[in-house]
């Protein structure tokens, strides 16, 4: 809200406590103050519930005999009333009153722009990210935000789920429903979602903007068909669900539009088909060590998944111990099936996401940093930002364009980062609300983009054009030259790496071979060994360093004692006068002897 407001007060009236410029001027005992108040406030509103509601409209005035629906009859009476004395006095007595009112009009212009000319001593800032709506949950932020999924023909709609991520936060008390949303009128839900536990993670189903999954607090599986009511069309047993929390859930690809796959704090990964829940089709278990059959025990904990339409056998699962684990679900054996793993981040990896414009490069949100990895290179990112101020709860990228993403902090803060622009630091930065964000999600089309707090809160964000659209037509050739230098070094790095490991075994069979113990010709010796051998040349060093020390020392001996004994002049100078000490050349006690020492 902007308001730009002059004020002139006369000799009867006081000025204004809170006129910030003040100019005094005494003319004639009267003093009038000319104060000029430019305040710049912005507010955030309280919702206002809208209803719609008719009303009918008729005419009316007409004596009984006039027919309304005769303009011949109207006519008639009307010209037999304007001849009527009374008509006249009438009407000169309202005419009074009419232009008092229309004087008063015109004597106050409310629509008067003020200070026009004058140039603003504030420098004018970018377009920033507005808030354009927010929507609270109706119980009172008992529950955070865990998901948000937008409703993908006209992406009017929102569908989010109400939970926690955190230990034990969950009691029975709480509500267990989650909500549909319409942005247009966000005064009440469209619509209920109620499951049997809490809703973690939901999705609408890209095909069918009818279709709603979600994955529950408790491990199950359900899916709703909003035509049909809050009430889910089918839930997974028990039995047959995730031993924990189901953390995401994915629609594929698919003819039937009916299979997702789902994963889980418990490490594994499920495949269902909503037409037949009651087993999944098939089943992941995220062993890093690879072995066969899997060890459950020793699974990855599950914390997001990316997944790729174009490439429906690859999936991408990001954990709570910092590695990324990339999956193809058509390999032979089940060994095979975990093809690479990445040592992401140091503590839980809480968003996952390929670049929709490159999709050989993805992302990972974690601890305080964004990295950005080439899919080739599994030993580090191609590119990676500062930490933060505070720790990151959920990022994702543009859907307009290729070098822009989102984060959300744990402080209420999102960032938009432009990487054709700086690493270091965000583009834009907003404090969206005082509590902590959980996830954001961008639309399709890249105007809007909504963040969910630790406390219920939707928060609605239109964004400015210049994080929609393109600067120019070259914007996504820079960055793919970015990513190809990046890569580039990335390649040159690696290369160098398996060099040295080569050249250290190699060495290392070299030494084993010459005095080790009997072994494979080439084979690296073992760590201790290499130590050990460290350890016994540096102390054979150590020794003739101390014996040649030794040896200069009694050399230096000899030559002063011979000196003392020799035929010399007691004074210690010859006969040209010089002193033994001019005459000698430099001994090996004044330049090796000393240095040695």
């Amino acid at each position: 809200l902007s308001t730009n407001t002059t004020l002139t007060n006369g000799h009867n009236n006081r000025l204004c406590p809170n006129a910030f410029n003040v100019n005094k001027d005494d003319n004639n005992n009267n003093k009038h103050y000319n104060a000029i108040i430019t305040t710049r406030l912005q507010v955030n509103t309280e919702t206002i519930d809208f209803a719609s509601s008719g009303m009918n409209h008729t005419e009316g005035g007409w004596p009984k005999d006039v027919s309304t629906t005769e303009d011949d009859q109207k006519v008639r009476y009307r010209k037999k009333i304007e001849k009527d004395d009374v008509y006249i006095h009438s009407m000169l007595q309202l005419g009074q009153k009419i232009e008092h009112c229309i004087r008063q009009n015109n004597a106050i212009d409310i629509y008067e722009m003020y200070f026009e000319n004058e140039e603003s001593p504030m420098v004018e800032e970018p377009d920033p990210i507005k808030t354009v709506n927010v929507i609270r949950d109706p119980h009172g932020g008992q529950r955070m935000v865990t998901s948000i999924s937008f409703a993908p023909e006209g992406g009017h709609k929102i569908a989010a789920a109400y939970s926690s991520s955190k230990f034990m936060a969950l009691k029975e008390t709480m509500p267990k429903m989650s909500y549909i949303w319409d942005i247009n009128c966000s005064s009440c839900p469209e619509l209920e979602l109620h499951a049997p536990s809490w809703l973690q993670y939901l999705q609408y189903n890209p095909k069918d903007p009818h279709v709603i999954a979600a994955g529950l607090y408790n491990g199950q599986v359900s899916w709703w068909d909003i035509r049909q009511g809050e009430r889910p069309v089918e839930s997974t047993s028990l039995e047959i669900s995730h031993n924990q929390t189901v953390t995401a859930l994915t629609w594929m690809a698919h003819k039937t539009r009916s299979e997702l796959f789902t994963v889980s704090t418990d490490g594994q990964v499920l495949w269902w088909d909503t037409r037949k829940l009651s087993q999944p089709t098939d089943s992941l278990v995220l062993d890093p060590l690879r072995e066969d059959p899997p060890n459950i025990s020793k699974a990855l904990s599950a914390t997001c998944v990316e997944y790729e339409v174009t490439m429906p056998t690859k999936l991408m699962v990001a954990t709570e111990q910092g590695q990324v684990v990339a999956c193809n679900r058509r390999a032979r054996s089940p060994p095979d099936r975990i093809s690479m793993i990445y040592n992401a981040h140091i503590a839980p990896i809480y968003a996952i996401q390929r670049n929709p414009f490159f999709l050989k490069n993805f992302m990972t949100v974690g601890d305080w940093t964004i990295k950005l990895w080439a899919e080739d290179f599994k030993e580090s990112p191609i590119l990676w930002t500062k930490p933060a101020p505070s720790q990151m709860r959920s990022g994702c990228w543009s859907a307009s364009r290729a070098s822009v993403m989102f984060t959300a902090r744990l402080d209420g803060a999102l960032d938009a980062w432009d990487l054709l622009t700086s690493w270091s630091k965000p583009a834009a930065s907003v404090q969206v609300v005082d509590e902590a964000l959980e996830v954001v999600t961008t639309h399709d089309g890249g105007r809007l983009l909504v963040a969910g707090s630790q406390l219920g809160t939707l928060s609605l964000l239109h964004l400015p054009s210049r994080l929609v659209m393109p600067s120019d037509k070259h914007e996504k050739a820079a960055f793919t030259a970015i990513l190809e230098r990046e890569t580039r070094r990335e390649r040159v790095l690696e290369a160098r790496h398996k060099e040295q490991r080569l050249r250290e075994r190699v060495r290392g069979g070299a030494g084993r071979g010459a005095g080790g113990p009997p072994g494979a010709p080439g084979e690296a010796t073992p760590a201790r060994d290499v130590i050990k051998e460290a350890e016994e040349e540096y102390l054979r060093q150590v020794a003739e360093l101390k014996a040649q020390i030794e040896q200069v020392e009694a050399s230096v001996a000899v030559e002063v004692t011979e000196a003392e004994d020799g035929n010399e002049d007691p004074s210690g100078q010859n006969a040209d006068g010089l002193t033994q000490a001019d005459t000698d050349e430099p001994k090996s006690f004044s330049s090796s002897g000393s240095a040695e020492r």
